[in-house]
C-alpha cells in the first residue's frame, strides 16, 4: 500500500454499493474502445454506461467477488472458476434492461460478447471481468491496491487469472501484475482486445 492509499481499504461490494460503483465505472470507461463500440453515441454513453455496469454488477453479485475501495476510488468485478459465462437465461432475464440501455444495438452487444467468449480459456481460473479507477483518482495506487487484493486470494489457492485488455496502453500495467498476452481478439467492425493470462504460483 502506497502512502497515497494508506487510509484505503478494499471490501466486498454489496447491492447498496450498486449506484456509486456503477457511476464510477462509467466514468472510468467513458472513452474505452470496447464500451465506445457497444455504445457509439457519446451523448447516450453518459446515461447508458452506469446502467450497463449496474447490470454487470448485479450478474456478478451472487459470486461475492465484486470489490470496491472504501471511497469508491476503484472497483473490480471478478468471476470465480467456471462462473465466467453469461448464460442465455441471464440475457433473457435482463432483456428489458438491456434493451433499454442498448436499444437495437443489443444484438451487436450479444454478438461481440459471443466473439469474446469463444476464445475464453476453459481451464478453471479467476476472471477479471472489469477493473476501473475513477479518473480523478488514477495514478494514486488505488487500482494496484484493489488488483492485488484478489490476486492474493487466487494465489492462496493456486489458481490462474484471466482478463481482456481493451487498451494496448494498459498491457504493461497488467504485465506488472504477472499477466501475459496470449493473443488478440479482433471484434468485427470494432476494436482489438488482448487476452491476458496469469499463471498460478507453483509453490
Amino acid at each position: 500500500m502506497s502512502a497515497r492509499t494508506s487510509g484505503a481499504s478494499v471490501r466486498v461490494a454489496t447491492w447498496s454499493d450498486a449506484e456509486p460503483l456503477a457511476a464510477m465505472l462509467a466514468r472510468a470507461f467513458n472513452d474505452d474502445p470496447l464500451t465506445s463500440h457497444l455504445i457509439p453515441d457519446e451523448a447516450s454513453r453518459a446515461t447508458a454506461l452506469p446502467r450497463m455496469f449496474k447490470v454487470l454488477f448485479k450478474l456478478g453479485l451472487p459470486y461475492h467477488a465484486c470489490y470496491v475501495t472504501n471511497g469508491y476510488e476503484a472497483a473490480t468485478l471478478w468471476r470465480p472458476p467456471n462462473g465466467w459465462h453469461v448464460t442465455l437465461w441471464q440475457y433473457i432475464a435482463n432483456a428489458p434492461e438491456l434493451l433499454g440501455i442498448f436499444g437495437a444495438g443489443v444484438f451487436n452487444v450479444m454478438s461481440t460478447m459471443d466473439h469474446v467468449e469463444k476464445v475464453h480459456p476453459q481451464k478453471p481460473h479467476w476472471y477479471l471481468q472489469t477493473i476501473g479507477t475513477d479518473p480523478a483518482m488514477q495514478g494514486k495506487g488505488y487500482g494496484s491496491l484493489i488488483m492485488r487484493d484478489q490476486l492474493a486470494r487466487a494465489d492462496a489457492v493456486r489458481l490462474p487469472c484471466y482478463l481482456e485488455s481493451s487498451k494496448d496502453t494498459n498491457i504493461p500495467i497488467y504485465k506488472s501484475f504477472g499477466f501475459e498476452v496470449t493473443g488478440e481478439i479482433r471484434i468485427p467492425g470494432g476494436p482489438t482486445l488482448w487476452p491476458m493470462w496469469r499463471k498460478a504460483p507453483e509453490h
